[in-house]
């Protein structure tokens, strides 16, 4: 039988073990934080460099068509629209698979059921 002080030791070293683990959750958490701020200056580089190259195709089309930014602003409303929502984006709504009738989230380009393709469009975000 442990007494007091037999107690007080085992509490002590349960205590080090989980702010070891602690330490070690922390380390991990620091790591992974470094990592994602890693990735979105890289996102947020690739994002700046397609905002630049979009510019400079715009201005192209428009100085080689004759366009207009009217023209630009009616295609980016028609674009929007197509999901039926203004929300600045074009997201595909839950489909039905032609070919075997299960419901296919936006998130997936193909049923996961049979394979059919549901959207093969080059500007499909995965």
């Amino acid at each position: 039988m442990l007494g007091t002080f037999g107690m007080v030791g085992a509490a002590y070293g349960t205590a080090q073990v989980a702010s070891a683990a602690a330490a070690s959750d922390a380390a991990r958490a620091k790591s992974r934080a470094i990592s994602v701020e890693r990735h979105v200056r890289v996102l947020q580089a690739n994002l700046a460099k397609s905002m630049m190259i979009n510019e400079a195709l715009w201005e192209l089309i428009r100085d080689r068509h004759g366009l207009t930014e009217k023209d630009l602003h009616d295609k980016l409303y028609q674009i929007d629209m197509r999901d039926g929502i203004l929300d600045g984006k074009n997201q595909r709504k839950t489909v039905e698979c032609p070919n075997c009738g299960h419901t296919v989230s936006p998130r997936h380009p193909a049923c996961i059921y049979c394979g059919q393709v549901i959207d093969d469009s080059v500007f499909a975000i995965s």
